[in-house]
């Protein structure tokens, strides 16, 4: 008996029937504005039609309007909220995929990388060896007004670049800054 219940529950639940799709207003809309497509040709009844103008609450509305907003224009506070948002995830992505995907957002945004050592230590991993070689040498020039912050990080990131690098200058700008971390 149990089995028989189970097949039909099984047979009920396969012709169930698609749920239905609703189309709502939108959120800033008031509740009781009628549809656009009713605004443009308002309703008269022909008995009421003695005058030839169609009564005052029956005038049609101004239609609303799109607006497209260029980045340009924003605000310069949009601008940084921006930047520090990309920056945010340049910092929190981990592996070399999802940092080289939020350097390149970055950069296409139209920022420049800060010359911070959090910064430059995560583009040790993008995939673009011109991008890791100028990091290399902003990490270098950081290194003579302060000292590295994430040293072992640092020196793995150095010795992964320095024993697979593609590029022969690559490889050569980690071993020496690995040097200049030794001294």
């Amino acid at each position: 008996m149990s089995s028989r219940r189970a097949g039909q529950s099984a047979s009920r639940r396969r012709n169930r029937p698609e749920p239905e799709i609703l189309s709502a207003r939108r959120p800033a809309a008031p509740a009781s504005e009628p549809p656009p497509a009713l605004e443009s040709s308002p309703v008269v009844a022909p008995e009421d039609d003695t005058s030839g103008e169609p009564p005052a609450d029956d005038k049609p509305r101004a239609s609303r309007a799109a607006r497209i907003v260029s980045t340009e224009k924003l605000d310069p506070d949009a601008r940084r909220v921006e930047r520090e948002r990309l920056l945010g995830r340049l910092l929190s992505s981990e592996g070399r995929g999802a940092v080289t995907r939020a350097a390149d957002l970055y950069v296409k945004a139209g920022f420049d990388f800060p010359v911070e050592q959090p910064v430059q230590l995560q583009l040790l991993e993008h995939y673009d060896e011109g991008v890791v070689r100028s990091a290399i040498e902003a990490l270098r020039a950081s290194f003579t007004t302060e000292p590295p912050l994430k040293r072992p990080i640092l020196e793995q990131r150095l010795r992964r670049l320095e024993d697979g690098a593609e590029e022969e200058p690559t490889r050569l700008a980690a071993s020496e800054l690995r040097r200049v971390l030794r001294t």
